[in-house]
């Protein structure tokens, strides 16, 4: 599998970032910056699931967006600016990385690197707005199955390796909530779930369980 958005470019281009950049592991939960820490690289993702979230000084976090083969991982893009989230690799892959500094030159010579980038941070923006209203106004349960698609989607599998200890991290839920959302789910004949990995069953009864706000890319 290649990048979506790298894709979307023409082919001097990609040949122009894949000779600045390399290509480096997305080891499963290591972490590319935290918060508030000086925002270096750009991550263009192969394949893989990278989580974005916020951390309160209580240390509970939850996902605000997460980021697969169809974007970058780590806008906006100059180089030494604090980042807002920390980014965490939730399914392992790979990923060409770019110094944030390398990035914006090269969109300042290529105005349609630049458009296809702001327009993949203003649907993050979107996906960021969308996931605020769902963490509010929606129920484990719904909230569950809408990550499960949407993860499904990005890493283009029905499997997905993480604990529900992983699970409660990334949807800001305690692990009773998780567990009960997650046997609710197998109940229904939606997916199976053993030993930190998750199979999507039925995606039509998934997708029936979700909300009404589900993002599938």
């Amino acid at each position: 599998m290649g990048n979506l958005l790298l894709g979307s470019l023409t082919e001097d281009v990609q040949r122009r970032l894949n000779d600045i950049g390399s290509r480096v592991p997305l080891d499963k939960s290591a972490v590319l910056v935290k918060a508030g820490a000086s925002q270096k690289h750009v991550y263009f993702p192969f394949n893989g699931l990278v989580s974005l979230q916020t951390i309160t000084p209580g240390g509970r976090s939850v996902e605000v967006a997460m980021l697969g083969r169809e974007g970058a991982a780590g806008l906006p893009l100059t180089g030494g600016a604090a980042a807002a989230c920390t980014m965490i690799v939730t399914v392992c892959g790979e990923a060409l990385r770019l110094s944030a500094d390398a990035l914006q030159a090269e969109c300042d010579r290529h105005p349609a690197l630049q458009r296809a980038m702001i327009r993949h941070w203003t649907r993050m923006m979107g996906e960021i707005a969308d996931g605020s209203a769902c963490h509010l106004f929606h129920s484990p349960r719904q909230r569950l199955a809408r990550w499960l698609l949407a993860a499904s989607c990005r890493i283009q599998s029905s499997r997905i390796e993480l604990t529900q200890e992983q699970l409660g991290v990334i949807l800001g839920m305690d692990r009773t909530r998780v567990t009960i959302a997650s046997v609710t789910l197998q109940n229904a004949g939606a997916i199976s779930a053993r030993y930190g990995r998750i199979r999507i069953v039925d995606r039509a009864r998934l997708q029936t369980a979700s909300c009404e706000c589900r993002s599938e890319s």
